[in-house]
């Protein structure tokens, strides 16, 4: 009598089936599930026979984490001393005691500004930014946007098992990748073309934006001709209201992220905000404006990241990265 093959538990059958579609959305899904379920293994949560399912699941034999509590992957990194990328240049946002620029960022014996020979200042600098992206983002443009770690995702003791069941599974990929996918950090650029301030087949938040900077906002800036640079200060936790969202939104949340694995897998796994902290920093927008329009524009930024995961027993991990958007052949 043939033996009967054992029904599938929801997991695996979920598993098995997007492993035959990888589609982009229900690949992606099906990462997080598996990231998911090794990360609680070993827990109170789930239990280790569960992640032993996950792993048989993926084809990749069936060894577990041995139940013990990730030690941290990084330092806890805190955002850098906020140092101008243009300190030698006379119009390089370096201030006056009273906040204005003066061509040779000289001031007057008492500290005041030299207000008569100030060409241009930081709110004058984000006025013109605004004025022009607001143009810009209704306009048709081609973007860029091109991302890859400079330190690789680091999960503690985890970091080995996760790598050798992702290579199971698919040999072409690892940590990185699959982390990558949800942040955006991809090994092929993306590309595509806007119409009017409209595009498909992309993530909208890649798209230039209007922008609201503040004086604020600005950390330094330099201008040469219709060329302007601006830094922008550095965020730690972005949300909103924060100097990078004026510019772009192009970042992430803890809660976002929450969201995204809530929709996968439910609250089994979740990023606990309190501990975790993502820093944008070195953050460079330049911008070509002729008459008012932006005809050539990009930005770039670095990113780092400690982040805390609860999973019944509790995972630490660490990575960075960089970013760099170029937009093009405006068309107005």
């Amino acid at each position: 009598m043939a033996k009967q093959k054992q029904p599938l538990s929801p997991e695996q059958a979920e598993i098995k089936a997007m492993k035959k579609e990888k589609s982009s959305n229900g690949w992606t899904k099906f990462w997080a599930i598996v990231l998911a379920l090794v990360l609680a293994a070993g827990t109170f949560v789930l239990g280790q026979s569960t992640a032993k399912k996950a792993v048989e699941a993926a084809g990749v034999g069936t060894s577990t984490p041995g139940g013990t509590t990730t030690t941290p992957g990084g330092t806890t990194t805190t955002p850098d001393d906020e140092v101008s990328m243009f300190p030698e240049d006379p119009q390089g946002g370096e201030t006056t005691p009273g906040g204005e620029t003066t061509p040779g960022g000289e001031t007057t014996p008492g500290g005041e500004a030299n207000a008569p020979e100030a060409k241009h200042t930081k709110e004058s600098v984000a006025k013109a930014l605004n004025e022009a992206t607001a143009k810009a983002a209704k306009a048709s443009y081609s973007f860029e946007r091109t991302a890859k770690f400079t330190r690789d995702i680091d999960v503690g003791g985890l970091t080995k098992i996760l790598d050798g069941i992702i290579k199971g599974v698919d040999k072409n990929s690892d940590l990185n990748s699959v982390v990558g996918g949800f942040l955006g950090i991809k090994k092929d650029p993306i590309k595509a073309d806007v119409k009017n301030g409209k595009g498909e087949g992309f993530d909208g938040k890649y798209m230039l934006k209007a922008t609201k900077l503040t004086a604020a906002d600005i950390q330094s800036f330099k201008i040469d001709g219709n060329k302007y640079q601006v830094q922008i200060v550095n965020c730690t936790n972005p949300d909103a209201n924060s100097a990078w969202a004026h510019a772009s939104d192009d970042y992430i949340t803890f809660a976002q992220v929450n969201e995204s694995i809530a929709g996968a897998v439910g609250n089994a796994v979740k990023v606990v905000p309190e501990g975790s902290t993502a820093t944008y920093k070195n953050i460079l927008i330049t911008a070509v404006i002729e008459n008012g329009n932006i005809t050539s524009y990009e930005y770039k930024y670095t990113f780092d990241a400690t982040i805390v995961i609860k999973a019944g027993l509790t995972a630490n991990g660490s990575g960075a990265a960089e970013m760099n958007s170029k937009f093009t052949n405006f068309k107005y």
